[in-house]
């Protein structure tokens, strides 16, 4: 990228739409993404290996030849990058991926293998595992998630429901609204349920393994894949533990989710008691991952300054240094 430091200038990152058979439209409108596709849009990416990213620079155009990916970025500049952390997990690697979704129909039951399985099973891909989290955005009355088990389940008895297609009445069903914040640890089975919009913080992988897909069929009347054997390798199959609760960490601020891979926070500018303004040092421990979910926001550091938008989002190296948010909204912040 033709900047003076890359790893010293904010990124505009420019989301990706994907068709998904349970997806709706109300995507489609993201700033700087792509065109979206005809179909139903279940998923936005907003940062990953592969998201296109540009100079941040107050509005002005970016210079020619500037667009790199996250991931190229990664292995160009490693550790001055991603960060201390993630570089001696993963290596030159861009560690983090950020989806919204829209659910207009359930998805698949389905769940992710950890590292060291992801490592050993599937090197032909080089893929990580995956641990995710969900902050529900957007939920219809009475929505749910199905999230584990209701009780101890053995293999057998799995894999028997998948094929009575009775797989539901194992699972936990449990109530969501907006404001709730869902940990999906690798091995945990789950699905999003109908009608919700959320906003996922995940490692850089898009690892899945289908138990269960409601017969669902695509435009050609196909079903779709299921994985039961590996499925049934890396699932938990005893009861998952108590969703997390988000933790006040400072006027406005407040620590959503913690996992080996990740953390999640939510800050709050200008709104009820928060201040307009918060300050910070972007540590060399991590790169950061912005999004505003409400409102609009000024991201201002060293270099200079720009204006971030609802459902925009921003990557900040993790040689950045100080920076600063002022204005009104609510923005969710991922480090690895």
């Amino acid at each position: 990228m033709q900047t003076s430091d890359p790893t010293r200038t904010p990124l505009r990152l420019e989301p990706a739409l994907v068709e998904r058979p349970w997806g709706g439209r109300r995507l489609v409108d993201l700033p700087r993404a792509a065109p979206p596709p005809d179909g139903p849009v279940g998923e936005a990416w907003l940062a990953g290996p592969d998201t296109r990213a540009v100079p941040a620079n107050d509005g002005r155009a970016a210079p020619a030849g500037a667009t790199a990916t996250l991931g190229a970025l990664a292995a160009t500049l490693g550790e001055a990058f991603v960060g201390s952390a993630p570089f001696a997990r993963y290596g030159a690697r861009m560690p983090l991926l950020v989806k919204l979704l829209d659910a207009v129909e359930t998805l698949s039951v389905q769940v992710h293998p950890d590292d060291a399985y992801a490592l050993s099973a599937e090197r032909a891909s080089g893929h990580l595992g995956k641990t995710e989290a969900w902050l529900i955005l957007d939920a219809a009355a009475h929505a749910s998630v199905a999230w584990g088990w209701r009780r101890a389940v053995s293999r057998d008895e799995v894999r028997d429901a998948v094929a009575a297609a009775s797989l539901e009445a194992l699972l936990r069903q449990l109530p969501v609204a907006p404001g709730d914040v869902v940990v999906n640890e690798a091995g945990v089975v789950h699905a999003v349920g109908p009608g919700i919009v959320l906003y996922e913080l995940q490692q850089a992988s898009d690892l899945t393994y289908r138990l269960y897909d409601f017969d669902r069929r695509d435009a050609a009347g196909r079903a779709r894949d299921l994985h039961v054997d590996k499925a049934l390798d890396v699932a938990r199959l005893t009861p998952a533990a108590p969703a997390a609760h988000p933790l006040p960490l400072a006027p406005g601020r407040e620590r959503l989710a913690t996992t080996d891979a990740f953390r999640m926070e939510r800050w709050t500018l200008g709104r009820e008691a928060a201040p307009l303004e918060h300050a910070w040092q972007v540590e060399p421990r991590s790169l950061e991952l912005w999004t505003v979910l409400e409102g609009a926001a000024t991201l201002a550091w060293a270099g200079g300054s720009c204006a971030v938008e609802r459902f925009e989002s921003v990557a900040l190296p993790a040689r950045l240094g100080p920076a600063r948010w002022h204005g009104d909204a609510v923005l969710v912040r991922g480090t690895a």
